[in-house]
């Protein structure tokens, strides 16, 4: 009976060890999650203000080159073309 006991003692402190063990991997794996999405969302956000102001100056360039009338359709379907083949990628990839 000794040997039984000892048996069902070392298969709980074996399960205890792997609940321990996969808390703390889930725990890391968790931080490591965290910190790379915050990563990409700093650099979503500095690529969107720079895109910002890049779209700004070249809608001025196009203003005082072509008119106010031409400039917001030059700007306008190139984000439109742009959107679609970035639709066309995604699509592409998913196959």
């Amino acid at each position: 009976m000794s040997m039984a006991s000892e048996t069902g003692a070392l298969l709980v402190a074996l399960a205890r060890s792997a609940a321990t063990l996969s808390a703390g991997v889930l725990v890391a794996s968790g931080r490591r999650l965290a910190a790379t999405v915050a990563g990409y969302l700093v650099v979503g956000v500095l690529l969107a203000v720079s895109l910002a102001f890049l779209t700004l100056s070249a809608y001025r360039a196009i203003v005082a080159s072509v008119g106010d009338v031409y400039a917001p359709l030059i700007v306008g379907c190139f984000y439109l073309v742009a959107g679609l083949i970035s639709a066309l990628v995604v699509l592409v990839r998913r196959r």
